[in-house]
């Protein structure tokens, strides 16, 4: 049976669903009717940016960034969306509130020692448990070939994320892309158009395809929105899931990808496809492989499978 996890995670107005320890779910779509971009809004507000913590703790992060900058000079701080919270309005409209954060406050607080000590601070002070941490919002997708097969990339070792696990193509979508080069804190929301945000979001998770697994843009249909899941191995960081249908063969995109002359080769060492028909229960047909995904890839398949139907309500406590 599946479980709804504690209410100590309030941030959207589904309850979560636990089905695997590495992923919790917080928002899915139902009867799937995945949600294409015009059903997506999204709020920008400094509100929803990450809460201060005491100044011990704060500290602890600035220490944990210099360490990592003394370990590699070549990191760099970019920007990211926050995910705050999400909700489905009247009509369907999926409305998600974000605002910015950087990859120092994400290394300092959801990969910091202690994730639990600032979970338990953001509960006790703002009645949120994520509030204090940088949550950047995440991308990924599922990826459908014209012969009815799921892509699965195995991830490069030096990788600082789910290092030599399999995974579906994803990354981040980039505040960099509408406002350019600029620190965290010289961002200003107002300077960036809601729908602007939207069509980012939606294009970045094509480009991650692209660029990963070199399958050009013009053989991926327009992404859809399958739902949002948290990845509880780095202190319940948020992605948004998608569907991509892509209208070359499984045998065509291993060719493509072979090539190695994509812009991120280097993140992957080998490519695998699952028919999907065997994907949706993975961990029942190929247990040893469902336990080598990365957490993303888990919550992708959890949600597609919610969305269409193969986990009903009676089956979610």
């Amino acid at each position: 049976m599946l479980k709804r996890s504690s209410v100590l995670y309030p941030v959207c107005y589904l309850p979560f669903i636990v089905m695997d320890p590495d992923v919790s779910i917080i928002y899915c779509v139902r009867h799937s009717q995945f949600r294409s971009r015009d059903r997506i809004a999204v709020c920008l507000d400094k509100e929803y940016n990450r809460k201060s913590l005491p100044q011990k703790l704060d500290e602890a992060m600035e220490d944990v960034w210099k360490q990592r900058v003394d370990t590699n000079p070549k990191l760099y701080n970019g920007t990211k969306f926050r995910l705050d919270s999400v909700k489905e309005e009247d009509g369907g409209v999926v409305k998600i509130n974000l605002g910015v954060t950087c990859y120092k406050e994400y290394l300092g607080t959801n990969w910091s020692q202690e994730p639990k000590l600032l979970q338990e601070y953001g509960w006790e002070k703002y009645k949120n448990a994520q509030a204090c941490l940088s949550d950047p919002l995440g991308v990924g997708s599922l990826v459908v070939t014209s012969d009815n097969q799921v892509i699965f990339l195995h991830r490069s070792k030096y990788c600082g994320e789910a290092p030599d696990l399999w995974d579906i193509p994803g990354g981040h979508a980039e505040p960099e892309e509408l406002v350019g080069k600029k620190q965290f804190e010289e961002i200003e929301l107002t300077s960036m158009k809601p729908e602007a945000v939207v069509d980012e979001i939606f294009s970045s998770i094509i480009r991650e395809i692209r660029d990963e697994v070199n399958i050009p843009e013009s053989s991926l249909s327009k992404p859809k929105m399958i739902g949002i899941a948290r990845n509880t191995t780095s202190a319940r960081r948020p992605s948004i899931e998608f569907y991509v249908q892509c209208s070359k063969s499984s045998s065509e995109i291993f060719s493509l990808y072979k090539q190695g002359n994509q812009a991120e080769a280097d993140e992957s060492t080998n490519i695998r496809f699952v028919p999907l028909n065997r994907v949706v229960k993975l961990e029942e047909n190929e247990v040893e492989f469902w336990n080598e995904l990365a957490p993303s890839a888990k919550g992708c398949l959890i949600l597609y499978r919610i969305a269409t139907g193969l986990y009903d309500e009676q089956n979610i406590r």
